[in-house]
């Protein structure tokens, strides 16, 4: 015989809610709150595990920071964090990779992208600079006019 569902309290609604965002910021999928729900014996349906997902997704967005300055701080912050413990652990490579994603988070590379537009532009003005060249040339014109020779026939060399 099915188990009998009784209604949840708002208070454990919101401490489900939060039990969700939880795992969900550990990467937990749909599939994987669904199990969490059935270990913790909620016995809610998929409906109203998608239901406190959603809920979930709604309180993570009222929670975040809104400017810029203090969420890279804090992702600084956290990166020199996972740094030391990267390093106390010889973990070197680790070390390095998150040395990597701090720089590029300040700024400090220019991306791939920048470097092929910066590319482009030093060609584009290399292109002017050779145009405005000829043009002065053609403005000018030759000082005498000079006879050009026939070219040969084709096939013949």
């Amino acid at each position: 015989m099915a188990e009998e569902k009784c209604k949840a309290s708002r208070l454990e609604v919101a401490e489900r809610v939060e039990e969700i965002l939880k795992i969900r910021l550990d990467g937990a999928q749909f599939h994987d709150c669904v199990t969490f729900a059935k270990e913790k014996g909620w016995n809610v349906s998929e409906r109203q595990v998608g239901r406190y997902i959603s809920s979930a997704d709604e309180l993570l967005v009222e929670r975040l920071e809104k400017k810029r300055k203090p969420v890279i701080a804090r992702h600084i912050a956290q990166r020199q964090a996972l740094f030391a413990r990267a390093v106390n652990a010889a973990d070197l490579r680790t070390a390095l990779a998150i040395l990597d994603s701090e720089c590029k988070l300040r700024g400090l590379f220019p991306e791939a992208g920048v470097k092929d537009l910066l590319k482009l532009l030093a060609s584009q003005e290399e292109r002017l600079r050779k145009m405005e060249g000829n043009s002065d040339a053609v403005t000018a014109g030759p000082a005498t006019p000079q006879a050009q020779e026939p070219s040969p026939p084709a096939g013949q060399d």
